[in-house]
Order: C-alpha cells, then sequence, then structure tokens
C-alpha cells in the first residue's frame, strides 16, 4: 500500500529543488496546480472568533504563520462566511460582507443576501435575514429609504430611524431680528381755491325812525333842500330777497405731514423645498443569503 501512494505522488508531482507541480511537469511557482476539470480545496473549518488562534495550528508549533488561508463556514461563531487569512494575531475576511453594511446600486430589488430598504415587515424576509435583522436591532420592519439621504447618529438619535424633513415652512420666528421703518416725504404744502354756492337768497328786517312822508321838492332859502326829519314814529320794513352772491377761498398752504406705511408680503406660507441636487439610487443592506 505504501508504494502504491509513493508510485501515485510521483507519477503526479515534478519535484524539483523549491517547486512542486501537479498536473503540470513545469510548475510556474513554488506550487502550480494545474487542471482543466478539477479546482483546487483549501481548508475548511469553523472558525470562533477573529482572534481563534486554537482551531488552526501551526504544525511546527508556536505562532500560526503569517497569510494562513482557511475557509470559515460561519457555524461557529465568526460570521459571515468566505475566505479567512491570518494576520496582525487575527483572521482577516477576503471581500467579506459584514452584516448590516449598506450600499446605493441601481438594482431594482433583492439580490445575494442584499436586502432593498423599502420598509417591509422583516417576517417577510428569509429565516437566516430575519435573524440577522433581529441581532442588528431592527425591528419588526425594514428601514424605509425612499427618499431619504444618510447622516451620521448623534447622541440622542435611534439607529435606523427617521429624522428630518425634505421642506421647511418659514415662521416669523425664523426671521431675522431687524426692524423696518420708513416715511413718507414731508414736503406737502398745497393750496385748494374754489368758490362757494351762489345760491344766498335772503332778508334783512329793520326799523326806520325817520320821517316816512316828506316832500322831495321841499326847498328853503336859507339852508337849500329839506331833509327829512326824525319824527319818532317807526315802522318795519324788509330788503329784498335777491341775495345771490359768491366767496373766493384760499386754505393756509401749510401742509406738511406724515403717512404710517404697511407693506404686504404677498407670500402664501408654501413650504421651501430643501432637497439637493441628487443622484438617485436605490439603498440595500446586507443581512446574508
Amino acid at each position: 500500500m505504501k508504494k502504491f501512494y509513493c508510485y501515485l505522488f510521483i507519477s503526479l508531482c515534478s519535484i524539483s529543488v523549491a517547486q512542486v507541480g501537479i498536473g503540470t511537469t513545469t510548475p510556474k511557482a513554488a506550487l502550480d496546480v494545474t487542471s482543466n476539470t478539477y479546482g483546487t480545496l483549501i481548508v475548511r473549518t469553523s472558525l470562533t472568533s477573529n482572534t481563534d488562534n486554537s482551531t488552526i495550528i501551526n504544525p511546527n508549533g508556536g505562532n500560526i504563520a503569517e497569510s494562513t488561508l482557511v475557509y470559515n463556514d460561519g457555524l461557529s461563531g465568526l460570521k459571515p462566511s468566505g475566505f479567512y487569512f491570518w494576520s496582525n494575531d487575527k483572521w482577516n475576511c477576503i471581500n467579506c460582507k459584514e452584516y448590516g453594511n449598506l450600499k446605493h446600486s441601481f438594482k431594482a430589488s433583492d439580490h445575494n443576501g442584499w436586502y432593498l430598504l423599502d420598509g417591509r415587515s422583516t417576517s417577510s424576509l428569509s429565516t437566516n435575514a430575519q435573524a440577522i435583522a433581529t441581532a442588528l436591532g431592527l425591528g419588526a420592519n425594514l428601514p424605509d429609504a425612499t427618499n431619504k439621504v444618510l447622516k451620521g447618529k448623534n447622541t440622542s438619535e435611534t439607529l435606523a430611524s427617521t429624522v428630518g424633513a425634505n421642506s421647511v415652512t418659514l415662521s416669523q420666528s425664523n426671521l431675522p431680528n431687524v426692524n423696518f421703518t420708513g416715511t413718507t416725504s414731508t414736503g406737502g404744502s398745497h393750496t385748494h381755491s374754489g368758490t362757494t354756492s351762489t345760491d344766498g337768497s335772503h332778508s334783512h328786517s329793520y326799523t326806520d325812525r325817520g320821517n316816512t312822508t316828506y316832500n322831495t321838492n321841499a326847498y328853503s332859502s336859507s339852508y337849500g333842500p329839506i331833509n327829512p326829519v326824525a319824527d319818532n314814529t317807526s315802522g318795519s320794513y324788509s330788503t329784498g330777497s335777491s341775495g345771490n352772491h359768491s366767496h373766493s377761498l384760499n386754505i393756509n398752504s401749510a401742509g406738511s405731514h406724515n403717512h404710517t406705511v404697511t407693506v404686504n408680503s404677498g407670500g402664501t406660507n408654501t413650504a421651501i423645498d430643501t432637497t439637493p441636487l441628487s443622484l438617485v439610487t436605490n439603498v440595500f443592506i446586507y443581512l446574508g443569503e
């Protein structure tokens, strides 16, 4: 049996000073595996953590050699599954996707363990994805990234919560604390011209104490014409009722004055859209396959 294995090994391998060729007699590296039908199966293991140094050991004793390569199946603590190499005293995943990672994509639906953040119930996901979503604290629903941008969490916010708004409505308290004042011109001197109505008919009563009967042709050679003589008799008389007349008006020209002005803003309280210029994508979260 030992001779058979030795013969088989020799028939498949070409051994030189520092090169091993499998499926080739002219190896081009320290180990050159050539095949058109078979692959190379890397060591498979179940690592417990990224610092697990007991599951895989150095056969010569001591620390695990730098760049030791294994395939971790993700069944014993260290996730996700994938190829890991040992460096700086820990296992490092080669191109692994961490659960909970986010990415932007032009893809329209779930793919390869990536789930669209559309607010759906986590109960609609696969069993494994549900477990990862619960471990991440996502609750009963996936976050809904529709029409939202991503921001870093502050100390008072909760991961995966929605904050802010895409529009804002200004109130008086949002305006700058300034006063707007103004006056109209004080130069207001002016005059008004006009006439009153000519309709002024009226009468006046008076008492006459003079001589009501006298000879207008009487004449005195010594004194000339004889004038009426008061005889202490009285009578009441009225002037004519025809009194139409007019008055001219001229108002004082000193008219300087101020006006208080109110200016309407003309606003309609329409909200302001604060959405920045954006490239539209879908947002996905990695929950595993």
